[in-house]
């Protein structure tokens, strides 16, 4: 049936041959009489447009013919079908277009070739914004800028031949020789006119009749160009003459004219393909051939989503009439793409003088299915395989994926989780709702828990399902114990199982849909809480994203009745005397878990401590930790870890200071009670816990997060580049400082007896609180115990008296036990047991993989060696911001063995620095000086009123759980109710509102 809502008429495909315009509809009421008009935007004014229907299959084409629409008045025309009543009086009219596609590129939208006709009419058929059907009316020269990438350039030296009925230009240089005739021509222009001359193309000339200069205007100056089309290209060449009237002679006359035109390199836009297929192990698609041939080399790449990582593909191309195939191999991915992610298409013409770097997708088209959209799977390895696709825009991008995402793709789908509760015995009852988008040929079969850590480790849970009005929907119902469930550490995640027709199984995960669940699980703490025999806790929780899990972990120190008290004291405490941190204003400052004081913020707090104690700066430390005796002397001024003290000055406290994120000043495991969101809220200084570049950490502390912070601080430009970039943070919110600890760095090495090398690998977060078991049969463990039981290692250590202190990370501490050593020259370090900064200090060498203290050493001017033997694992899990294989400011080694052939190097060279690393050192530290601290504290003093200011209404707005909520349903709601065309002009419709909101939307 004819789509005809509010009042526009949508066809679904569109071919445009610079003669008729044929519009594709599936349906069209063909017995009714109507007419097409074109409609003047600004005056209103009409002309009836000739067209003719036929009935294809399937559907209807409607021709309309083009090359009738005689003097047109420049300016943009809209297209309307009208449909006549029996009386002869028009009924119904509706806006021609292409409603339910997305939205193309402007160049895109632009339907080439231009209509030229007899210099009188110029106009080309286009999309609006809103993909309305128009004309736009105006000089050859304005469309052409509108429809094509123009590149200009200047050609020079040209040398003219005038007989009295011709002009012939000649160059020296053979410019010509690469042009087609057919998409080439001469373009007079003079002001707002602009004119296309027939020529005659030679071998380095052309050649033109003065009589086709007739129609200019005498009065003006015309200027030359010679104009090549090459698909969506346009070079437009402007030649160094002018045309101008000679009176006398009666005819015109060719001058010598100066000027100077810019050429472009690159140029970037977009590009048609169509029929992306799967077809064994190839990705295929079609081309317009028109678009490539004019081009000497035709390559494709695809570049990761929102990342600056390419892979060149190896593509095979074959014609086939108009269009050209082609075809990519799939085996060129199984070496070089080893993780999820989605990857963009593209295709890079080149020509003589112009590169063209193109987004390839399937535009202008009515959308398919999102079933339809995707085209296949193609199996890489056990793990991976490729998914080809279109986008919501029509633009072909490749998702390498596992088979599950796979499958999310095919049948989206949401869950909802309406009703929660729990009894003190551990009977869970849960009443959820689950979505397929597609279909509703499915069922549903059970609830899921499934282990975060491991997710082949799944829990099925019976459930009931129930229809509701909606035929894709069911309501379903589930109740089991808890303390029945065979649990592993760590977090649980809820699903619901459907399955399909074809016996295909989906898991989908389970959002929040209940205000109400959510603030009984935040703040009923004792009701949603079940302490096993083994002293393990258990409990749900909904997560940042808004899903239902399950938390299963073995009970926290601070997790008693006592601590609790402790809390809610404080925070009455905190009711009854706010005023007082209004006039006392207080600075917070913790180090790791509150454990330590010998990192960034120790040092701050001493610089404060001493060069201005009228400030109100505390330290928070957990009593009894081996770090405590540092702060003897500031005791006035430290706060015990979760001591009532402690958490009144977490509610009061104007600022937290920190070189780890707020939750190290709080008992980070506790996501439930008043403290939590008290902490979350709070104003925030990132002191760093080390230089940025070799770890990607910005999923942890990106802006405008939990752990966003209100100041970064950096030791570089470089540095800052990577927070702007990566963070999202803006320029003002990043300081060059250098570090506090850096005020006190000294070298300790030339004081020892012995030489010493120090150490330290960082952690890796897929072995967090695993196993013990797990643990040792990791490849860190099984690498590093290598390394320190190495007889080779030993012999080089004796040999030349070198101690080794091997410094275990403070993340594996439950671990430490596994790495032992008898030799007496490797010293195994426990975390606490010594200052990081002496060691680094007293060190002659570094060895680490990808620690932030590689910077330390690098700038006390001593060697690194790295020790990257999981590299590709930590890429896929981790990440970097620099090139680990080319930037690095060190050797790597990359197995233990070629580990300790590097270290003889260095320990026979009394380890010298190499003068290639150390010439990179000013790139990375702006300042070596000890300084830093009085520079952190100048910059937090100078932007403490801003820091302090309320974030005013809408950022309220944002961090409100309960708008949030809002948002979210309402988001739902359009997405449910409109259909995939509506919904994008919704989106469309709702831009003025997002650009209010600007970086955070509500999800």
């Amino acid at each position: 049936m004819l789509k005809n809502k509010n009042k526009t008429i949508s066809f679904s495909h569109v071919e445009w041959n610079g003669t008729n315009l044929n519009l594709l509809f599936k349906d069209f009421p063909h017995h009714e009489p109507f007419h097409i008009f074109i409609q003047k935007r600004d005056s209103g004014e009409r002309k009836t447009v000739k067209h003719h229907l036929i009935e294809t299959s399937p559907g209807y084409k409607l021709t309309v013919f083009m090359n009738q629409m005689e003097k047109l008045g420049k300016g943009r025309w809209d297209f309307y079908i009208a449909f006549n009543g029996r009386d002869g009086t028009v009924k119904q009219k509706g806006r021609l277009g292409l409603y339910d596609a997305p939205v193309a590129p402007v160049t895109i939208r632009y339907l080439t070739p231009i209509f030229h006709q007899n210099h009188k009419t110029t106009f080309i058929p286009y999309f609006t914004e809103k993909n309305g059907l128009s004309l736009h009316c105006a000089n050859l020269m304005q469309l052409e800028d509108k429809s094509y990438d123009v590149v200009e350039f200047q050609q020079k030296d040209c040398m003219v031949m005038e007989s009295e009925r011709a002009i012939q230009l000649n160059w020296a240089e053979p410019f010509l020789n690469r042009v087609h005739k057919e998409e080439a021509r001469l373009v007079l222009k003079s002001g707002d006119a602009a004119v296309v001359v027939p020529m005659e193309i030679g071998v380095n000339s052309i050649h033109f009749p003065k009589s086709e200069l007739d129609v200019l205007d005498k009065e003006k100056k015309w200027n030359v160009y010679i104009e090549i089309e090459k698909g969506h290209l346009l070079e437009r060449h402007r030649l160094d003459i002018q045309l101008l009237f000679d009176y006398l002679n009666q005819s015109f006359f060719i001058q010598i004219h100066s000027s100077q035109t810019m050429n472009t390199a690159v140029i970037r836009g977009h590009i048609y393909a169509e029929s992306l297929e799967v077809q064994e192990d190839h990705v295929v698609f079609q081309m317009k051939k028109s678009d490539l041939h004019h081009a000497e080399a035709v390559r494709f790449y695809i570049r990761k989503r929102r990342k600056a990582e390419k892979v060149e593909l190896q593509a095979e191309r074959s014609s086939h009439g108009e269009k050209e195939w082609i075809n990519i191999p799939v085996s060129q991915f199984q070496s070089i793409i080893g993780s999820s992610g989605r990857w963009d298409l593209f295709a890079v013409l080149s020509h003589a003088d112009v590169v063209e770097e193109r987004r390839v997708g399937q535009y202008l088209n009515q959308p398919e299915s999102v079933q339809d959209k995707r085209v296949g799977y193609l199996e890489l390895n056990e793990e991976l395989g490729l998914s080809p696709y279109l986008t919501k825009d029509n633009e072909f991008a490749f998702y390498f994926c596992t088979p599950e995402q796979h499958v999310n793709t095919l049948y989206p789908s949401k869950a909802y989780l309406h009703q929660l509760s729990m009894s003190q015995e551990g009977q869970l009852k849960l009443t959820a709702s689950i979505k397929v988008d597609e279909t509703d040929q499915f069922s549903v079969d059970s609830v899921v828990l499934r282990s975060r850590h491991n997710k082949s480790n799944l829990i099925h849970i019976p459930c009931t399902e129930k229809p509701l009005k909606l035929g894709n929907s069911r309501k379903v119902k589930a109740g089991f114990s808890i303390k029945d469930l065979p649990l592993e550490q760590f977090y649980w995640d809820f699903f619901i199982c459907v399955v399909f027709k074809n016996q295909t199984k989906r898991l989908v995960r389970l959002k929040n849909e209940s205000l109400l669940v959510h603030r009984k699980l935040k703040n009923a703490i004792l009701n949603y809480n079940i302490k096993t025999e083994d002293n393990y806790l258990v409990y749900p929780y909904i997560t940042i994203n808004n899903c239902l899990s399950l938390t299963y972990r073995q009970m926290g120190e601070f997790e008693t009745v006592k601590y609790k008290i402790n809390e809610y004291t404080a925070f009455i405490l905190y009711l009854l005397c706010f005023w007082y941190f209004l006039r006392k204003p207080a600075w917070l400052i913790h180090e790791k878990y509150s454990e330590t004081a010998q990192d960034n913020s120790y040092y701050f707090f001493k610089y404060c401590y001493e060069q201005h104690y009228d400030r109100n700066v505390f330290y928070v430390i957990k009593k009894g930790s081996k770090d405590e005796q540092h702060l003897e002397r500031y005791k006035n001024r430290v706060v015990y870890f979760m001591s009532i003290k402690h958490l009144l000055l977490l509610l009061g406290s104007r600022m937290i200071v920190s070189s780890e994120t707020k939750g190290h000043g709080y008992a980070w495991r506790v996501s439930q009670g008043v403290i939590r969101d008290y902490l979350n809220k709070k104003p925030y200084i990132f002191l760093q816990h080390g230089v940025l570049g070799l770890k990607r950490v910005d999923n942890t502390f990106k802006v405008n997060t939990a752990n966003g912070a209100e100041l970064f601080v950096v030791s570089s430009d470089f540095e800052k580049e990577i927070v702007k970039t990566y963070f999202g943070y803006d320029d003002d919110n990043v300081i060059v400082t250098g570090l506090s600890r850096w005020d006190v760095v000294e070298q300790k090495n030339a004081e020892k007896e012995k030489k010493e090398i120090f150490l330290m690998p960082t952690w890796r977060n897929w072995l967090e609180e695993v196993q013990d078991e797990q643990f040792i049969q990791s490849d860190y463990y099984l690498q590093y115990n290598s390394l320190i039981q190495s007889q080779k290692l030993a012999h080089l250590l004796k040999k030349h008296d070198v101690i080794m202190n091997f410094y275990v990370h403070p993340k594996f501490m439950p671990y430490v036990t596994n790495f032992t050593s008898s030799n007496e020259h490797i010293n195994v370090i426990q975390f606490g047991d010594a200052k990081i900064n002496d060691l680094l200090m007293r060190s002659d060498l570094l060895i680490t993989d990808y620690s932030s203290v590689a910077w330390e050493t690098y700038y006390q001017k001593k060697p690194v060696l790295f020790f990257h033997f999981d590299l590709e694992k930590y890429q896929e899990h981790q990440g970097s911001y620099m090139d680990l294989k080319n930037d690095l400011f060190g050797e790597v080694a990359y197995n233990s063995a070629g580990l300790v052939d590097k270290l003889s190097e260095y320990i026979e060279n009394e380890f010298q620095e190499r003068e290639e690393f150390s010439l990179k050192r000013h790139d990375y530290f702006k300042y070596v000086d000890q300084n830093n601290s009085f520079r952190i504290f100048e910059k937090i003093v100078e932007r403490e009123a801003d820091i302090l200011q309320p974030k005013g209404w809408i950022n309220g707005l944002k961090r409100n759980y309960a708008v949030r909520y809002t948002w979210t349903k309402y988001k739902k709601s359009l997405a449910g109710k409109a259909g995939f065309a509506t919904y994008h002009t919704l989106k469309r419709s709702r831009h003025l509102v997002k650009q209010v909101f600007r970086k955070n939307e509500f999800q």
